[in-house]
């Protein structure tokens, strides 16, 4: 989670128009996005690439800012939706699980105690991560490291919030096979 949050009056100065607003909001997110694609990707060069394609979109989509919603999770969409464009193009884009959404959510009690998460700091953590299968990765780095909701992951990856659900669900329950 993020310590800071970004001064809400310089997004509407961005959206405005400011160099400088948009100079201060890209300094302030950049490496933050970085990290997101890179973990998406695995590459840092491309990474570093299409961290600059998200903010050239969100400069040439400024005036698209609702101020009224959470400007970081409309940013998060637009890196993700970068990424999957550049991989479908790439022809890298990774096969997801399917999800029968018909299915009755069971809602599984696991969760990560002291204990657990003691165990995982132990291990490598990042490659435990990186094992997880297609998309359960991404809802429990944009959960846990970056704090998003349920519903602003749903809208993050353009997927049904029963699927986020399920997702980190089944992706914790992965981790704790993992870690014992």
């Amino acid at each position: 989670m993020e310590a800071q949050v970004f001064d809400e009056n310089l997004i509407v100065a961005a959206k405005r128009g400011s160099l400088k607003a948009f100079d201060a909001m890209v300094s302030f997110y950049q490496a933050a996005i970085y990290n997101h694609l890179y973990r998406l990707l695995g590459n840092s060069d491309d990474a570093l690439d299409l961290t600059q394609d998200t903010f050239i979109k969100v400069y040439k989509n400024r005036s698209k800012i609702d101020t009224d919603k959470n400007f970081r999770a409309w940013l998060y969409k637009i890196a993700t939706n970068t990424a999957y464009d550049w991989l479908k193009k790439q022809k890298r884009l990774p096969k997801t699980q399917e999800i029968d959404e018909a299915a009755e959510f069971e809602t599984n009690e696991l969760s990560l105690s002291y204990y657990s998460i003691e165990q995982i700091n132990n291990l490598d953590l990042e490659n435990a991560l990186k094992s997880l299968k297609s998309g359960h990765e991404s809802v429990i780095r944009l959960y846990y490291q970056q704090g998003f909701s349920y519903v602003e992951i749903s809208e993050i990856l353009q997927i049904p919030l029963n699927t986020v659900k399920t997702n980190i669900s089944r992706a914790k329950a992965e981790l704790l096979k993992k870690i014992n």
